[in-house]
């Protein structure tokens, strides 16, 4: 996977886009992101995933115009977000301090480590996709 966003800086360095202000990438990974919208609402299957590379591809080039390598980015994010204790709540999930007080003994008691936003590498090995349930 590493290569194709190599493919796709280098997509963007023969087009002049590395060089583009930061806003103008904003503003095209928004149009796609609105695209990505569109494609769902009109169940329409491959304006969605086309809209989702599309999206992908602005946010590569995003990440560029500040110096930065998207999978950089995703590594920092997903270093942060790992052992985050939280909940499903209707498919999205909600991070544990955002949740009210009875929801966080609930995520607690399935999660372990509790009053801690965070649960512990070996609970990663024995936690289920119930244990995110509300």
């Amino acid at each position: 996977m590493i290569n194709e966003f190599e493919n796709v800086r280098n997509w963007g360095k023969m087009r002049g886009i590395e060089g583009a202000k930061p806003e103008v990438q904003l503003y095209r990974m928004l149009e796609e992101v609105s695209e990505v919208a569109k494609g769902l609402a009109e169940n329409d299957e491959h304006e969605f995933k086309d809209a989702i590379g599309d999206t992908i591809v602005t946010l590569i080039m995003l990440a560029g115009t500040k110096g930065y390598k998207a999978e950089d980015c995703l590594d920092q994010a997903f270093g942060v977000i790992k052992y985050r204790k939280g909940l499903n709540k209707n498919g999205s999930f909600v991070r544990y301090g955002k949740l009210s007080d009875e929801e966080k003994l609930i995520c607690d008691k399935k999660q372990g480590n509790p009053g801690n936003e965070y649960f512990t590498p070996e609970a990663l090995e024995i936690l289920t996709p119930e244990d995110f349930l509300p």
